[in-house]
């Protein structure tokens, strides 16, 4: 079996975390306490290797944000998530601002090289008898590596509208995400017989464990994300790569 978060470091080079200031690492020993502290019954089915697979989830949050996220940020006008997670909007990526860029040449180019397009065929209808003449024959000097930049220019507009498009997805909160994986541990190592009830101890459980994680901007009921789980393992790949795919 392969671990598909390690594949997934191996193949797409995932850049590291930014941990937030005053970060504490959360022990097995912290994991129990939070279980009796959400009312969990006891006996737990496998409460050592529970305990620890579930530290290691809250430690290493799927949604982690990641160093360069954070250095692309106006440390003025929008400060680190304090969590370290993507709580929210998404943070950009170079990737992310290489797509946008694509897209704008896409939007500009056309009408920028009509334009060019038009001035040149004025060009050859001024009158140079006109005092604005000296004017008029240095722009002509330059025209000829004019021309070389606009028919490279219009290779470029080629190619990118040649680009295959890029697959879409809706995409989840990375919150989300990481209550499947809870969710996913929890009931297979703490209490396999578990159900999802709004004021049962898994929904306060995970809600206190997603907030260890950093997640701030929970809503009121996140037991909805639990009862439709999403398969955070193909999730959390297809999430990250699309965060460096152009």
């Amino acid at each position: 079996m392969y671990d598909r978060e390690a594949l997934a470091v191996d193949f797409i080079q995932l850049p590291p975390r930014a941990l937030p200031e005053n970060w504490i690492r959360v022990t097995p020993a912290d994991v129990a306490e939070m279980l009796r502290q959400a009312r969990v019954s006891e006996p737990w089915h496998a409460p050592e290797l529970g305990c620890s697979s579930l530290a290691q989830a809250i430690n290493f949050p799927l949604g982690y944000q990641s160093l360069d996220s954070t250095e692309n940020r106006d440390s003025k006008k929008r400060p680190a998530a304090e969590g370290g997670v993507n709580d929210g909007k998404p943070a950009r990526t170079k990737a992310g601002r290489a797509r946008d860029a694509i897209e704008e040449l896409r939007r500009a180019l056309p009408s920028a090289i009509a334009e060019f397009e038009n001035s040149v065929a004025q060009s050859f209808r001024v009158d140079f008898t006109l005092p604005q003449r000296a004017g008029h024959l240095r722009a002509l000097q330059d025209l000829p590596r004019a021309i070389e930049r606009y028919e490279i220019l219009k290779n470029v507009l080629t190619l990118l509208n040649s680009l295959p498009p890029r697959p879409s997805q809706r995409a989840k909160a990375w919150w989300r995400i990481d209550a499947a994986k809870l969710w996913h541990l929890y009931s297979t190592t703490i209490d396999v017989s578990a159900g999802i009830s709004p004021s049962g101890p898994a929904v306060r459980f995970i809600r206190a464990a997603l907030i260890r994680m950093g997640y701030r901007r929970l809503p009121q009921h996140i037991e909805s994300a639990l009862h439709y789980p999403v398969n955070w393992q193909d999730e959390f790949l297809l999430r990250r790569f699309d965060e460096v795919m152009i």
